[in-house]
């Protein structure tokens, strides 16, 4: 049974690749197909940040903050080459959150985490610190840290190691069946070739159900929500290395972050759609962050100073919330028939937490691979 592989992937983006990295680390023979590029679709289509999530406190999710605020400490140890830490300004509105509220979720956000090297929240007064960016009737605001990230980076990081420790990486290339029997899955590949493979996982992201229905052809109970999110780039807004966190009378938020030295990155929005593929800004959302900066800031844009744009699709799990309340949580959905070889689904998930997601799927397969070396170890090897 040599010519069988422990685990097989469908998806390079960020889920797949760490848990390309974790399997072979522990000695696993891994094999992944991705069907473009390697983090080349939603992973690289982000706001780039490693982040707690600060507004997914109001939804009460404690449990995914903690989480994403202890993997920011991991991943900026990690991936310190293309991690640094980043202030964020959060303009305070009488309209909108409270002073109150506000503290309460800065206190909460410095502390969910535990112990950390990144900087702690503070008060500020614009007539004292980063002036003449914002409007004159803002006056005081917050400051917190978070992580910007090469997001692309991340993925290729992971996929580079995944190879260095004997995993098989291929790209443009696209899983067409999969047969389940009773001890290997026989997966058929757009190139003829045909993988047999202990385990199956499918990380496809936006693609997942498209993948569950048309190539392993099994059901599953797991319905997703398919948002886009859009981001417009302009020359910079202002100078300072620092972020803006804005608040809209939506109740969303819309980040501001300097980008690559010359460049502002503004963004995102949330809109459902129908289908993952060749997603683009719409007008309406060019006009809703431009409108955003321009309730904010002393520098006024319009559509002219948008050099650029993404969008790129998020995989939520459907909970029939507003795209906004809907969890950034992951779940796994393991399909073991009364005979046959194990499948993982995984279902949502965000870039911050994909190593720990990683690390549960090992666990979670452990059972399945008795002879592996099931300590983790992603935690504390540099990328």
């Amino acid at each position: 049974m040599t010519n069988i592989y422990d685990i097989f992937i469908i998806g390079g983006g960020i889920n797949g690749a760490g848990i390309a990295r974790d399997a072979s680390g522990r000695g696993l023979k891994v094999y992944l197909a991705e069907k473009g590029k390697v983090g080349s679709a939603t992973s690289s289509w982000s706001s780039k940040l490693i982040h707690g999530g600060l507004r997914y406190l109001e939804n009460y999710e404690f449990k995914l903050v903690a989480e994403s605020l202890r993997e920011r400490e991991v991943i900026t140890r990690i991936a310190p080459k293309i991690t640094k830490p980043l202030p964020f300004i959060i303009p305070h509105s009488k309209k909108l959150r409270s002073k109150l509220l506000i503290r309460l979720g800065l206190f909460l956000y410095d502390n969910l985490g535990g112990k950390t090297k990144i900087p702690k929240s503070s008060k500020i007064n614009f007539n004292k610190k980063y002036k003449n960016i914002l409007q004159s009737k803002f006056v005081d605001g917050f400051q917190y840290y978070d992580v910007q990230v090469d997001d692309k980076k991340l993925v290729e990081m992971n996929i580079n190691d995944s190879k260095k420790m004997g995993a098989t990486i291929l790209e443009d290339t696209k899983v067409i069946d999969a047969k389940r029997n009773e001890n290997f899955w026989e997966i058929t590949l757009d190139n003829n070739e045909v993988i047999k493979s202990k385990i199956l996982i499918n990380a496809a992201g936006p693609w997942i159900n498209e993948t569950v229905n048309n190539v392993l052809k099994i059901n599953t109970n797991k319905s997703i929500r398919l948002v886009r999110g859009s981001h417009i780039i302009t020359k910079k807004l202002y100078d300072e290395d620092v972020a803006f966190t804005l608040q809209n009378d939506d109740n969303r938020i819309v980040f501001v972050i300097p980008y690559k030295e010359q460049f502002s990155l503004i963004g995102t929005t949330e809109v459902d759609v129908n289908t993952p593929d060749n997603p683009s800004i719409s007008d309406d959302e060019k006009i809703y962050l431009i409108n955003s900066i321009n309730n904010h800031f002393v520098k006024q844009i319009s559509q002219v100073d948008i050099i650029d744009t993404y969008s790129g699709i998020r995989p939520l799990i459907e909970d029939f919330k507003e795209a906004s309340k809907v969890s950034r949580d992951y779940v796994f959905d393991l399909n073991i028939q009364n005979i046959g070889s194990p499948l993982l689904n995984i279902y949502g998930g965000k870039l911050t937490t994909y190593r720990k997601l990683s690390e549960k799927v090992m666990e979670e397969l452990t059972p399945y691979l008795p002879d592996t070396k099931t300590k983790n170890w992603t935690a504390t090897k540099q990328l």
